[in-house]
């Protein structure tokens, strides 16, 4: 091979390995496995709503006693890939009002609920946010990173989680999953 055709190829090989390892990382990133407890029964949570209460809607929410689909996600309000998360979540709240599927926000700060409140308004989040002060709950369901999303299918169990900026396609199809 004369140098021309090595320069070419050796730039072909090198644009390829660059573009396999974008894609692997990107799959990484986005995989739904972000959590111990797939396949598993979802850890307890009963906790009260600090903002966002709807209509007749429960002032504390035990997940032992929703026979729906649940998707939480645990946040804070200095997490900017949370706000992120916020348009995704509220998209998927709004196409799955009707369908038995209940969204919960999980903040996880030791926050009084006056910040707590001020917090979800300006992230402008369209579902009830509870709070875990303490981090109890947070650590039951082993949360490392922020934002985590996680789909808890009508029987407990949980089916799909996330960290980071969830993919709104993956999301969408583990709550279609769930539902199933």
């Amino acid at each position: 091979m004369n140098e021309q055709k090595k320069s070419s190829f050796g730039k072909w090989l090198n644009w390829v390995v660059t573009a396999m390892v974008l894609v692997a990382l990107y799959a990484w990133m986005t995989r739904g496995n972000a959590s111990p407890f797939m396949g598993e029964p979802a850890p307890p949570l009963s906790l009260s709503v600090a903002a966002g209460r709807e209509a007749g809607g429960p002032a504390r929410v035990n997940l032992s006693e929703l026979d729906e689909v649940v998707v939480l996600e645990f946040w804070a309000s200095w997490c900017g890939a949370c706000k992120r998360t916020t348009p995704i979540l509220n998209d998927l709240h709004a196409r799955f009002a009707d369908a038995g599927v209940s969204f919960y926000a999980v903040n996880v700060e030791p926050i009084d609920r006056q910040r707590l409140q001020a917090a979800h308004a300006s992230f402008g989040t369209a579902f009830p946010s509870l709070h875990d002060p303490a981090g109890e709950v947070q650590r039951r369901y082993a949360i490392r990173s922020l934002p985590t999303v996680i789909v808890v299918g009508k029987d407990g169990v949980v089916r799909w989680a996330s960290t980071g900026i969830p993919s709104k396609m993956r999301l969408r199809g583990a709550i279609e999953e769930a539902l199933e």
